[in-house]
């Protein structure tokens, strides 16, 4: 049978994750689970500051990634075992042995390149002289994949003798560079990343807002080898609706959270500025983050910047013992005339951003008789990047298989109809769209001490913002 080990044994015995439940392992899973290089995993939380709203969200990118690998194998299970799943697929769009298993290890891996508060850095990334610092966490994969671990062999030698994947393979769908055509299960509307960081992080976080109807979604899936992807049936459009409002209100709840938003903010430009003042080398910065946990990380940047007073080491003063910034301006940047590019461009010019900032500063200190580092005021701006994956739902199909839907097919040129033309539900691509307007903010924040002057000085303030 079809990668038979993967898919249906449990030589292994049994692992118990929240949320899941008790999830089967194969010998050649429990050897990457036991490899140093993914059990650094355990020390890097899935929602970085969220806990600092949520306390029980300290869950991690070890437990995420067997979460995702789990609904992978469902997945997969479903597309070598169901008739119609199987009667879709074609020579170029196959779930055979080498693509399950190629699909299991990508999606395990995933996040293998993951290092502390990644997503908060990846949003504007620091830059020196001679480009950004960090890298996203997806082109790190194959450093911590081909690391070599006294003891161990490198994950990439236990993919090719136990796996029988070529590690490069799964470090190009990770990436996105891959031609294999599976890319898109890793990456898009339905992949299985999202429909487990959202019910986890929901669970974790002990909020509502996560339900979401998993396995009658899963049972929903079938093949679109046209467009490369899974479609779905009637069945999976009610849990659909589910997962996509689910994304939209955990974004506003959890992921927007004004509190870990600005601890965001602020360790950004903590990082920024130390790059800026030379304090360490983008080399020092690289491997302090890259080879540590969340718990420990900016505790040792801190023994590792001067000792001496400075608007850097009491911001990150600030960050470690929670004095978090405060808001003082929050604006829509959506208009009824679309999209207003002067919030957005905060998010694409790391200079022009500290210029701002400092400009606020400097305004500040002359007008109320202060002497501000430029570091008391902090542009929190969103990003253009699409939250909810616009233009890959537009994609999305529906495969009709009730009598009363099949006069779609006899309309269409193929036997899948475009989810947004089925019309079963409101959530179509472009109603998808509010939700991006609805859930970003651009923030100005800054310290608690200095809102007051701040607030009476908001004229001089907005004219700096818009200027």
């Amino acid at each position: 049978m079809i990668a038979e080990q993967f898919l249906f044994q449990a030589e292994g015995g049994f692992i118990r994750l929240p949320v899941w439940g008790h999830i089967a392992l194969s010998n050649p899973l429990k050897h990457i689970l036991a490899h140093p290089s993914f059990l650094r995993l355990k020390g890097i939380r899935q929602l970085s500051f969220s806990q600092q709203v949520y306390p029980g969200a300290t869950h991690t990118r070890f437990e995420h990634s067997i979460g995702v690998y789990h609904l992978m194998k469902l997945i997969l299970q479903r597309m070598v075992s169901n008739p119609l799943a199987v009667g879709l697929q074609n020579g170029r769009f196959r779930f055979d042995d080498g693509s399950c298993r190629l699909l299991l290890a990508a999606s395990l891996l995933h996040d293998i390149g993951h290092y502390p508060h990644a997503h908060v850095i990846e949003e504007q990334i620091p830059a020196g002289s001679c480009g950004p610092v960090f890298s996203h966490h997806e082109d790190l994969c194959g450093r911590f994949i081909f690391q070599e671990q006294p003891g161990f062999p490198p994950i990439a030698e236990i993919l090719h003798n136990e796996w029988k994947v070529d590690a490069k393979e799964v470090i190009a769908l990770i990436e996105g560079t891959s031609t294999s055509g599976f890319g898109k299960l890793i990456s898009g509307t339905l992949d299985p990343d999202k429909m487990d960081y959202l019910m986890r992080d929901a669970h974790h976080c002990n909020i509502p807002y996560g339900s979401i109807d998993i396995e009658r979604l899963i049972e929903s899936f079938v093949p679109d080898p046209e467009r490369e992807r899974f479609a779905i049936t009637e069945k999976g459009i009610a849990p659909l609706e589910s997962l996509l409002f689910a994304k939209y209100m955990m974004m506003r709840n959890v992921y927007w959270h004004h509190t870990g938003r600005a601890l965001s903010a602020m360790l950004r430009r903590l990082l920024q500025a130390v790059i800026d003042g030379e304090l360490l080398s983008g080399q020092q910065l690289e491997s302090l983050f890259y080879d540590n946990a969340d718990d420990r990380v900016l505790f040792e940047l801190r023994t590792m910047l001067p000792q001496r007073v400075s608007g850097e080491t009491l911001l990150l003063d600030d960050i470690l013992q929670r004095r978090v910034y405060k808001r003082v301006v929050t604006i829509q940047p959506y208009t009824k005339n679309g999209m207003d590019e002067r919030w957005f461009a905060y998010a694409s010019d790391n200079s022009f951003c500290r210029q701002k900032e400092r400009e606020i500063c400097g305004f500040l200190s002359k007008r109320h008789n202060m002497n501000l580092s430029g570091l008391e005021v902090l542009i929190d701006p969103p990003s253009k990047k699409d939250i909810f994956d616009y233009n890959d739902l537009r994609e999305l199909r529906v495969y009709p298989t009730r009598s009363e839907h099949l006069h779609y097919s006899l309309q269409l040129s193929s036997e899948y109809c475009r989810f947004d033309d089925f019309d079963e539900s409101v959530f179509r691509s472009d109603f998808i769209l509010s939700f991006e307007r609805y859930t970003k903010k651009f923030r100005l924040l800054c310290r608690e001490n200095i809102m007051e002057k701040v607030s009476e000085s908001m004229n001089g303030v907005m004219e700096i913002l818009q200027s």
